[in-house]
């Protein structure tokens, strides 16, 4: 009943939502990263806004009415791809808006399962602002010159952020670290880490699972546990206890894309995520 109480709020929201006042297009994204890309390459041409408020969990979050009546103003969604919440309701916007274009920004990347944070990777973010670029030249070819333009900017951006992290975090090749919900696995594997997660198959571990996990952490000398606001930090707390690891909080759904997986290469090369 969760999922059929917006479809019938919608006409009555149709009927009140007059938003036709903004006189600039509206492109939407599932999550703050793809608002930072598309920002950067669309310009001050376009409004771009996330559906997943900040502070939700973007692989299971619930759109509500008022969410789904935004779309009826936006001129095309961009995609993660292979994301929950995506999964779950693409097939339904695009029956309620024919005419709204969706767009893949996942084209060209190599997946890994269990992983859709696909922004974690510099290189994959390249290919995601490729992706957007080529996406809005097809919508807006007039004004095809200043995407391009833009792109090689933003293309820079994060070459250099690449780069920075690469220097960084050059030292700790073959290091493992920890983290509650596995989100950095694009990361782990541009920069030769090793990833373990404490949730187990996307749900809360079982005893079994922390007890090897704990195991798993000693034997590779772990010093660091990451965990995100979205999830329950509890069990990662208690395994950081028994390792003797520090915790820290990161935000993989941060707007601010470049400063945060800078801050991210920064506390494990501060920490030295692991002493093997």
């Amino acid at each position: 009943m969760k999922r059929l109480l917006p479809l019938l709020l919608l006409p009555l929201l149709l009927a009140c939502s007059s938003d036709n006042s903004v006189g600039r297009g509206v492109l939407v994204v599932t999550a703050e990263p793809y608002r930072y890309v598309v920002e950067a390459v669309a310009g001050d041409g376009w409004r771009v806004e996330s559906l997943v408020p900040k502070g939700d969990n973007p692989e299971t979050f619930d759109p509500t009415p008022r969410d789904i009546v935004s779309l009826a103003n936006s001129s095309a969604y961009f995609m993660v791809g292979g994301l929950g919440f995506e999964d779950a309701w693409m097939d339904r916007f695009a029956e309620m808006y024919p005419n709204l274009k969706m767009f893949d920004t996942s084209e060209g990347i190599i997946r890994a399962d269990g992983d859709p944070h696909l922004w974690t990777s510099p290189d994959n973010m390249a290919l995601i602002a490729k992706n957007v670029c080529s996406a809005l030249c097809s919508i807006d070819s007039a004004n095809a010159d200043g995407y391009r333009a833009r792109l090689r900017a933003l293309d820079e951006k994060i070459a250099a952020t690449n780069s920075y992290i690469a220097q960084r975090l050059v030292a700790l090749k073959g290091d493992t670290f920890l983290v509650f919900h596995p989100s950095l696995t694009y990361f782990a594997r541009l920069y030769g880490l090793h990833q373990l997660s404490i949730e187990e198959e996307g749900k809360e571990p079982s005893v079994a699972h922390i007890k090897s996990i704990i195991d798993e952490a000693k034997r590779r000398s772990v010093t660091l546990v990451l965990v995100q606001s979205e999830f329950d930090s509890k069990n990662a707390v208690t395994i950081a206890g028994e390792i003797g690891a520090r915790v820290i909080s990161i935000d993989p759904l941060n707007y601010d894309w470049h400063t945060e997986l800078r801050k991210i290469a920064d506390e494990m090369a501060e920490n030295r995520i692991s002493l093997l």
